[in-house]
């Protein structure tokens, strides 16, 4: 039986809508449908919190019978290192491809947000051949669900990474103040709503939002607020980023497209360091269906 195959038997054992599934794991409605519709499984990285969401395990969810009946996964033998590799080694190309997915999901749940986690993440183009970065699936669907000290904890998993801007070729690094700054800053403590909404879920996506930044322009320290961290250079860049519109029974209805301006630093070495993203404004042109 395939996983997605266990995942819909699950759902009817214990008698749960996708619904009540999207609302537990984060995971869109359609992107549910379509497991069943296209006949394909979940990305590895969704796998821990649908299991969790279903209260089974992973070898339940990985492993047919015949696998779980010789041990393959079993504790005990992942605890006695020599005696997994020789199980690994032994066993056929389907069971290794399920324990290296298996393995592949623990490492990003451990891992978080990062540059390579599957997160489900898209850029378009508009009619004007601007970039548009979709965020397909969000982690914050509701004003109410938002925990900055959560989101500041999450991104300290960037710290160290960077990305580079398509358009100039820079590389815009993550340093130890972007964190904080972007979860309690003036800016982020006064925004509401939408907006709000917007900004927390920006943070599955700051890869490409750096990725599809244009328009650089030097930014002027208003009232010295940042004080030293800018002496060696302040910049803005522009970029844009699209947020699903849920129908009433989960599905994704259309897109709200916000603007965005990232604030970036330049330290003594002439590195530049993302510093904040503010002045997130909704489009008021037609969403992206």
């Amino acid at each position: 039986m395939n996983i997605y195959e266990k995942i819909f038997a699950r759902l009817e054992e214990i008698h749960m809508s996708q619904i009540e599934l999207s609302r537990r794991t984060g995971i869109a409605t359609s992107t549910i449908s379509d497991w069943r519709k296209k006949k394909i499984n979940p990305q590895a990285d969704k796998l821990v919190a649908i299991c969790k969401a279903l209260d089974m395990s992973l070898v339940d969810l990985l492993c047919d019978d015949e696998d779980k009946k010789n041990k393959i996964l079993a504790p005990d033998y992942i605890a006695e290192e020599n005696i997994f590799i020789e199980k690994f080694i032994a066993s056929s190309d389907d069971v290794k491809r399920r324990v290296l997915s298996y393995y592949e999901c623990i490492v990003t749940s451990q891992s978080g947000i990062g540059k390579d986690s599957g997160r489900n993440i898209s850029i378009i183009k508009d009619t004007d051949g601007n970039s548009i970065v979709l965020i397909n699936d969000i982690l914050f669907k509701s004003r109410r669900s938002i925990d900055w000290d959560e989101i500041e904890q999450i991104l300290r998993k960037f710290i160290g990474e960077y990305y580079e801007i398509a358009e100039t070729a820079e590389k815009v690094y993550i340093g130890s103040d972007f964190p904080d700054e972007f979860t309690h800053s003036k800016y982020t403590k006064a925004i509401k709503g939408a907006n709000e909404k917007a900004k927390a879920n920006a943070i599955t996506a700051i890869g490409e939002l750096i990725q599809i930044a244009d328009n650089k322009a030097e930014y002027p320290d208003y009232d010295r607020r940042h004080g030293n961290k800018a002496k060696n250079g302040w910049y803005r860049y522009d970029t844009r980023f699209g947020i699903p519109v849920y129908s009433e029974i989960g599905e994704i209805e259309r897109y709200n497209i916000f603007r965005a301006r990232m604030l970036v630093r330049c330290d003594e070495n002439h590195k530049l360091f993302l510093y904040d993203i503010v002045q997130i404004k909704k489009e008021t042109s037609t969403p992206h269906e």
